[in-house]
């Protein structure tokens, strides 16, 4: 980095050029993994609790609680299993997987460092710090996130319908226009990001008549944060995956929608939002 200018010193076009660079854990061609996930993993397995995970990672419980459903999302097996208990109970602790992904990606941060070091030192500039990953691989205000692969690209006058197989063997269907399967190249086999706002996904009991056309995902109510406004509902899918959304707070009794109750998301498959990594 340049040195700050003090006042009796003259603008220099001279600096210093440093190489930098972000390590990222990849599913297929997706990004989904940095240090501050893998500190609250390591944190997880060292307290066996996700209150005390959080807290120690210096993060709100909620937070944690999304971190955690990403990570199981995205990670090709959860890392993390959790027990029944809600907030300051039941328990956590770190999978086969979870355990691996953090000797992997402590192994390969280490040689990344090394490898940076060496090429700032190369450079001119030995003092040259790394800086180590500190951002989430993915960034957005969508709630849902899920990577799959692109089972069947429907044809339409002016828009296709994209049909993507997600962990457990769930489907989403995502309506995007011809132009966009054009640019980003969507066709069967692609690795893909699947985006969903909570706003957009409506949750109502496993009992409920699906109207057609809408996307449909059941599971177990993991858990429910109520607030001033609706209130927000979890769901465990198949193989540790979750997804989230939006009730009215007054409509969950009547509804019969409670933790560890059967419940459904339902979303239009204009409200998915399709990705691509390059």
């Amino acid at each position: 980095m340049d040195k700050p200018l003090t006042s009796d010193a003259a603008p220099s076009r001279a600096t210093s050029v440093n190489v930098g660079g972000e390590l990222w854990l990849s599913v297929g061609e997706v990004a989904f993994l940095g240090e501050g996930r893998i500190g609250l993993l390591e944190q997880i397995g060292e307290r066996g609790s996700i209150t005390q995970a959080a807290k120690a990672a210096g993060i709100s419980y909620k937070a944690a609680w999304d971190a955690v459903d990403a990570m199981n999302n995205l990670a090709p097996a959860p890392v993390v299993a959790t027990a029944t208990g809600g907030r300051g109970g039941g328990g956590a602790r770190l999978t086969d997987e979870g355990r691996r992904l953090i000797a992997a990606y402590r192994t390969i941060s280490a040689e990344y460092r090394r490898f940076l070091e060496s090429v700032n030192a190369v450079l001119g500039d030995p003092e040259a710090g790394v800086a180590m990953l500190q951002r989430l691989a993915l960034r957005t205000s969508a709630r849902n996130q899920f990577i799959g692969q692109i089972v069947s690209v429907t044809a339409r006058p002016v828009d296709a319908e994209v049909e993507i197989a997600i962990q457990g063997g769930a489907r989403v269907r995502a309506g995007v226009t011809n132009e966009s399967v054009d640019c980003l190249g969507l066709k069967p086999g692609r690795h893909v990001w699947a985006l969903i706002k909570a706003v957009a996904v409506r949750i109502e009991p496993e009992t409920s008549i699906t109207e057609p056309g809408l996307n449909r995902l059941c599971g177990q109510v993991q858990r429910i944060t109520r607030s001033d406004g609706p209130a927000e509902v979890v769901i465990a899918l198949e193989a540790g995956i979750t997804v989230r959304g939006l009730i009215e707070a007054e409509r969950l009794e009547p509804l019969g929608i409670s933790e560890q109750a059967p419940a459904c998301a339902l979303f239009q498959p204009a409200s998915v939002i399709v990705g691509v990594s390059d």
